[in-house]
């Protein structure tokens, strides 16, 4: 048999008497019979334990013994601070989520936002008179097919003719 099979049963069989195939491993080996004479030395000072009386706790045991207790329950455990960055950050997908739909809810034009290019749309008229000639230059077309060098670019619609 192996020793650690042999403690095992060194263990379990205190009180009981041994097989003999423990009691001669145990006389062959001299590890196992070391730890044989030192679970006898336990288990003599556990017997003598027991026919002692127990110490009394001094004045103010309880006292002392529930305000250290508190003061242990104060300190920051590791679940204490999973559960605040976890707080944290349903706070801040929650702050994430209202400014997305704030984003979505506010109309593209009014007093939050400006005018964007988008949104600034010339009538057909208007952009005629971009192109008129006011010197006549042009012959007497009121649009011409080409436009002069220095002639201003002309204004984007979302008219459709």
């Amino acid at each position: 048999m192996r020793c650690d099979d042999i403690r095992d049963r060194l263990d379990v069989l205190w009180d009981g008497k041994q097989p003999v195939e423990v009691v001669e491993h145990v006389k062959q080996c001299p590890s196992c019979s070391q730890y044989q004479h030192d679970l006898r030395l336990v288990r003599a000072g556990i017997h003598l334990w027991r026919h002692e009386e127990p110490v009394e706790p001094s004045l103010g045991f309880a006292e002392r013994l529930v305000r250290q207790l508190n003061e242990l329950t104060k300190t920051p455990s590791v679940s204490d601070f999973f559960e605040r960055v976890g707080r944290r950050f349903v706070y801040a997908t929650l702050v994430l989520t209202l400014l997305a739909l704030l984003a979505l809810a506010v109309p593209s034009a009014g007093p939050v936002r400006g005018l964007g290019a988008a949104d600034i749309q010339i009538s057909a008229q208007e952009a005629s008179l971009a192109y008129s000639d006011p010197i006549g230059e042009a012959g007497g077309l009121e649009t011409p097919d080409v436009a002069p060098a220095d002639a201003p670019t002309p204004a984007v619609t979302n008219e459709v003719k």
